[in-house]
C-alpha cells in the first residue's frame, strides 16, 4: 500500500524574531524605566546633597540606537545658594548602538556635573546614585526583564 501526500511548510522565523526583538526591546525599556526610578532614590538618600533637583530630573533611560525616554528636563526650585533657577536641559540624538543583534539599555543623565556628585571630589565624598542603583537591585531589574519576556 502506498500513502502519498504533500506537506506545506511555511516558514514563520522572520515573524518570530521579529517577536522575540519586540519583546526583548519593551523587557529592557521597563528595566530602563524601573533603573532611572531607583538612581534617582538613590538621590534622595542624601536629600541634603539636592539643591534645585536638577540632576534628579535629568536621570533617563535609552534603549540602544534609541532617544531617550525624555527629551528635556527642568528644576524643581532656584538653588539656596544662589537664588538661580538653572536653564533647562535637554536630550539629543541617540544611545549607541552596539552590534546589529544586540539589544542594549542606558540609564545616565548628561548633567555636566553628575560626574562629580557620584564619583565625589576631595570636598564631597560620593554617592554613587547610577552604580548603585543597578547593583544594589540587579535582581529586580533582572526579574523585569524576566517577566515581561514570559508575557510576550
Amino acid at each position: 500500500m502506498k500513502i502519498g501526500g504533500t506537506v506545506t511548510v511555511t516558514d514563520n522565523s522572520a515573524e518570530a524574531i521579529a517577536a522575540i526583538e519586540a519583546a526583548a526591546e519593551t523587557a529592557l525599556d521597563a528595566a530602563g524605566s524601573q533603573a532611572a526610578t531607583l538612581a534617582k532614590m538613590e538621590l534622595q538618600k542624601y536629600p541634603e546633597r539636592i539643591d534645585t533637583g536638577l540632576l534628579r530630573n535629568s536621570i533617563t533611560w535609552a534603549l540602544g540606537g534609541g532617544s531617550a525616554a525624555v527629551s528635556s528636563y527642568s528644576a524643581d526650585r532656584a538653588s539656596k545658594y544662589t537664588g538661580e533657577v538653572p536653564e533647562p536641559g535637554h536630550y539629543t540624538g541617540v544611545a549607541p548602538k552596539d552590534k546589529p543583534q544586540a539589544k542594549s539599555v542606558y540609564v545616565g543623565t548628561n548633567v555636566e556635573y553628575a560626574y562629580y556628585v557620584h564619583d565625589g571630589t576631595a570636598h564631597m565624598a560620593p554617592n554613587r546614585f547610577l552604580k548603585n542603583a543597578i547593583s544594589k537591585n540587579i535582581g529586580e531589574l533582572t526579574d523585569i526583564i524576566k517577566k515581561n519576556l514570559q508575557n510576550s
